[in-house]
């Protein structure tokens, strides 16, 4: 029953009810303390009290409160009373898109506001899963114009399917504004969000839905088997429109934009083509219903061609770029050098019983490039049967109105938010970034050569969606070090400059943060052996640096300042480098890699360097690389890859324990399964696999966290860290991001995870001040 106007819900005095359904009730209250009116939720549905949706409540509740977004909505508290769950939210005092008049040029506004909140979830790991009219609400000025377009409704989905709700397999959302991958069972992510934004923006132009049918289930089948409806059937003037809403309701999530301000940004320059303007305004709930629409008028849009290219830098410290030498690569037999320092390598060899890394024992078959088994259609009508009828069991559900924190492939890079390497680490935490343990060549940011033990904030960047930290041997048998990072869509670089990392030419170290000159917004880095690769938000790979064994993927191997784009590569999804080799992974799951490839990495067959990016046979489906490296006592480089094809990983190039022996093409790794990504370095590897890390390989400094310091001959599971959903191995440390421990959690910490290192102390790169001195052998937590 709802609450009567007067009355009080925790504290709170009522006004008004503003709406109602399948959830429960929204109330227009009165913050008395603050003397301020806000809008109430109140969970009212069955299920509510259950003690374990209360905590997913309060999870969700708590994410919320860390967005700060003018075009997301927002929450101000939450708790429980008389059993049921509320939390209270900004009033915004305006109409949702679904019951109000937008002219084509006011949607372009909209699209914009909203595409940009949505990417600033997206870089938090949030997704919304549930755009649609309904869930937008706009303010205007006084001229009349749009003033705001604020998103409602974050996390609908996330709380609605609790099990304590719903029952397993259902599909949370509005069957017109639904991705098809969501309908056939996949998560959701942030191009699922673009999709329905697409929908959106097509109602908003048109006043009907893209896909329209009789029934819920006809609609779904639609999104799942009918190709996007061409806007100029209904809107001959803004076809110049078709084109980009083609792309961004493509039924194959790597066919649409890299993210939701790009299709935004594309939607408003092909609206210039037209003569719409501002003189048609579009009824928001038109009598009668469109027909379903007929096939689509164009072929999908091309990520516009990005205007920038890169130059030779001519001037060059040491007499030169780099040469394989300076980095221990073998030149004329080898060049003598001492031994790298502890927890750079060498790595002993396995012990007893141990199979030459990649190698499987005996009695396992060699699984390369096997591909996964398909789907028969007759399980996909099954699934979509079973979406459609939890779908309608939740169909009233009314706006929840706070975000999920569920963890989404896309360009956030979760392989990019933690990583340590030559005694250093960082981690990006609630979009800052922090790093900490070796700084002798200012790879720390914080303007000094001091070392840290413990976690310092780096200065000056905020909303950080990637970071990397390279190294290198130099001639001088030291190891100068390199960070990167992306903030606000700008790359920088910091530290060692020797090969201008910076990306401007000089080649003079930086104790702090450096803006890389001459890219496009960008969203993911990696450096290492003095080079630097990013990637653009249009799915673009630039790099910049040493380019001597082809390491810059341009076919010039000079030294290039500024960044130069990479040929031939489209829709990459990560980027890895080490030891003058680079690797990307494509939206398809195609992995190419280009440069140094003395020790097989390349994975091609050969061990021939390559100047410009080749595809690596046997691996289809591929969701994360890895490459790492490790010398010998005469200060030679050897290089390893691993990647997660199919969910079972595959090394290649140097072997564990005979580095002399290596493998040109990837060979699988026994014993791994549902893996989602792989880290490897020194010898050692990690993989993620649901929520579990696992490691094996070498284990010299502990660093495989399983409490001892004998090496690993097969994957064992790490205890002491949980709900993994990122890891990095490097320069025998290892760093994960995963859940708040227990105790943290029942205490109410904020922070929705966690950050634990482990392994080589000695630089303090474990982040712990109570972390062993040089060997510490199980995780221990990063203090923020």
């Amino acid at each position: 029953m709802a609450a009567a106007p007067g009355s009080r819900i925790a504290g709170y005095r009522v006004v008004e009810t503003l709406g109602s359904g399948g959830m429960g009730e929204v109330y227009l209250v009165e913050n008395e303390q603050l003397h301020r009116r806000e809008a109430m939720k109140v969970i009212s549905v069955a299920g509510a009290a259950d003690t374990d949706f209360q905590q997913r409540f309060a999870n969700e509740a708590r994410t919320a409160a860390s967005l700060d977004h003018p075009s997301i909505i927002t929450v101000h508290s939450f708790g429980v009373a008389a059993g049921l769950p509320w939390f209270t939210m900004s009033h915004v005092p305006g109409p949702d898109l679904a019951s109000t008049r937008l002219s084509p040029a006011d949607v372009v506004v909209v699209i914009g506001q909203v595409a940009d909140a949505l990417d600033y979830a997206h870089s938090r790991s949030i997704v919304h899963r549930d755009i649609k009219p309904a869930n937008i609400v706009v303010t205007r000025t006084d001229r009349g114009g749009v003033d705001r377009a604020v998103v409602l409704d974050f996390g609908i989905a996330k709380l609605a399917d609790s099990p304590a709700l719903t029952s397993a397999g259902s599909v949370v959302g509005t069957a017109a504004y639904t991705a098809p991958e969501i309908i056939g069972g996949r998560p959701a992510s942030p191009r699922s969000d673009q999709y329905s934004l697409a929908c959106t923006t097509y109602r908003l132009l048109t006043g009907t839905a893209p896909f329209d049918a009789d029934t819920t289930a006809a609609v779904m089948m639609a999104h799942v088997q009918q190709p996007p409806p061409a806007l100029a059937q209904l809107r001959p003037d803004l076809a110049a429109l078709d084109p980009v809403l083609q792309r961004a309701m493509a039924k194959d999530p790597a066919a649409r934009f890299p993210d939701c301000r790009a299709f935004a940004a594309e939607l408003g320059r092909a609206l210039t083509q037209t003569q719409a303007g501002t003189a048609t305004a579009i009824a928001a709930d038109p009598p009668v219903p469109n027909p379903m629409p007929g096939p689509a008028s164009g072929p999908a849009m091309a990520p516009p061609a990005a205007p920038y290219a890169g130059a030779p830098y001519a001037a060059a410290p040491y007499g030169g770029p780099p040469h394989p030498a300076d980095f221990g690569y073998p030149v004329n037999g080898g060049r003598p050098g001492a031994p790298p320092p502890p927890g750079i390598g060498p790595y002993p060899p396995p012990g007893p019983g141990m199979p030459p890394f990649g190698m499987p024992p005996p009695g396992w078959g060699a699984m390369a490039g096997a591909a996964p088994p398909k789907k028969s259609r007759k399980g996909l009508w099954i699934s979509l049967t079973v979406a459609v009828v939890a779908l309608l069991a939740v169909a009233g559900t009314a706006p929840l109105w706070w975000p999920s924190s569920e963890t989404v492939p896309g360009p956030t890079h979760p392989d990019m938010q933690v990583v340590t390497n030559s005694g250093t680490s960082c981690a990006v935490q609630n979009g800052e970034l922090y790093c900490w343990g070796d700084n002798s060549t200012g790879q720390l940011g914080d303007g000094t050569t001091t070392s840290r033990r413990t976690q310092i904030r780096v200065p000056g960047l905020t909303n950080v969606s990637a970071v990397s930290v390279g190294t290198y041997r130099s001639r001088d048998k030291t190891y100068p070090t390199t960070a990167c990072a992306v903030a606000e869509g700008d790359a920088y670089c910091w530290g060692s400059n020797t090969y201008s990392q910076t990306g401007d030419g000089a080649t003079t170290r930086r104790y702090a943060p450096s803006k890389i000159p001459g890219l496009p917004p960008m969203t993911g880095i990696a450096t290492s052996y003095g080079t630097a690769c990013a990637i653009s938000e249009d799915r673009e790979v630039y790099c910049w640096g040493s380019g001597e064994d082809g390491q810059l993927g341009t076919g010039n191997t000079a030294r290039t300042a500024p960044p130069a784009k990479v040929p031939g590569l489209s829709d990459i999804r990560t980027v890895k480098a080490a030891g003058g080799t680079v690797c990307a992974v494509t939206g398809e799951g195609d992995l190419y890699c280009w440069g140094q490839n003395y020790s097989g990495q390349l994975g091609d067959g050969t061990t021939t360097a390559r100047n410009t990016p080749v595809k690596v046979p046997g691996v289809t489906g591929v969701t994360s690389v890895s490459l790492g490296t490790s010398y010998n006592s005469d200060g030679v480089i050897y290089v390893s890859t691993c990647a997660v094809s199919a969910g079972k990983a595959y090394c290649w190039g140097a072997q564990v324990g005979d580095r002399s022996s290596r493998r040109t093409v990837p060979v699988e790794v026994p014993g791994v399964r549902d893996a989602t990504a792989v880290s490897i370095n020194v010898g050692t590897v990690c993989t993620i696999s649901g929520s579990e890390l696992s490691c094996w390989g070498n284990n010299t400094y502990g660093q495989v966290g399983n409490g001892s310091t004998s090496d690993v001959p097969a994957p064992v599971k790490v205890t002491g860290v949980s709900d993994v959903t990122a890891v990095s191995t490097g320069s025998s440390s290892t760093c994960a991001i995963g859940g708040l421990p227990a105790a943290a959690a029942d205490s109410g910490e904020t922070a929705s995870s966690a950050v634990y290192c482990w392994g080589a102390a000695f630089a303090g790169q474990i982040g712990n001040a109570d972390a062993a001195s040089e060997k510490q052998t199980r995780p221990l937590q990063v203090a923020f």
